[in-house]
């Protein structure tokens, strides 16, 4: 709400869309607008409205740059949930924008993860990977939380996703000591491995 400081953030914002286009990045991944509970006092349509806002000017860089906008499913925001998600790209109705589907970020917003991925379906061009306990952002490892990857996977061969699975899990590593942090590394990508094997199962075995 300080508009000195929104102005300072989204020109930090058009400079990252420059220099992710300058390293050959397909898309960028920009977090709606949360300021405001968009849950009380009827706020979401407020918060529609600023995100809306906020998205178009952001298209003529998206075009200038040619790289895409890909939006986030966050919590405390009209993201949170398929319909405000859906609602906000479907009323932007831009080809430069698509969804960042963050895994972790589901979980803890009390939605069934797998379920979700099914909904937003084609719309998903990224992805962010991380497990949690549904109360807290721990940004961990798959299979150190309460997700159901298998379902997980599933749902993202069913709707015929064909990007990346981008983990979204250093606090994994971060919260090991330093001598440890290469054995857990390698650990990740073995998980890594293991969730692109299932992914290809299931894509074979519709």
């Amino acid at each position: 709400t300080d508009e000195e400081k929104t102005k300072k953030r989204f020109g930090e914002i058009v400079k990252s869309m420059e220099h992710s286009s300058y390293l050959g990045a397909d898309m960028i991944v920009i977090h709606p607008c949360n300021h405001i509970n968009y849950k009380e006092n009827n706020n979401y349509d407020l918060m529609m409205e600023y995100n809306l806002d906020f998205y178009k000017r952001l298209i003529p860089y998206a075009e200038k740059y040619n790289i895409k906008i890909a939006i986030e499913n966050i919590g405390n925001c009209i993201t949170e949930t398929p319909k405000g998600l859906l609602e906000l790209i479907n009323t932007l109705n831009n080809g430069v924008f698509t969804v960042c589907y963050d895994v972790g970020h589901a979980n803890i917003c009390g939605q069934n993860p797998a379920d979700m991925i099914k909904e937003i379906g084609q719309y998903t061009g990224c992805t962010h990977i991380h497990d949690n306990d549904g109360i807290h952002d721990a940004h961990t490892l798959p299979y150190y939380g309460t997700i159901d990857w298998e379902s997980v996977m599933m749902a993202f061969a069913e709707i015929g996703y064909e990007g990346n699975l981008n983990f979204e899990a250093g606090l994994f590593v971060n919260n090991v000591p330093v001598c440890m942090r290469k054995e857990s590394a390698i650990y990740m990508a073995k998980i890594g491995k293991h969730l692109i094997e299932r992914f290809q199962y299931y894509k074979n075995n519709k």
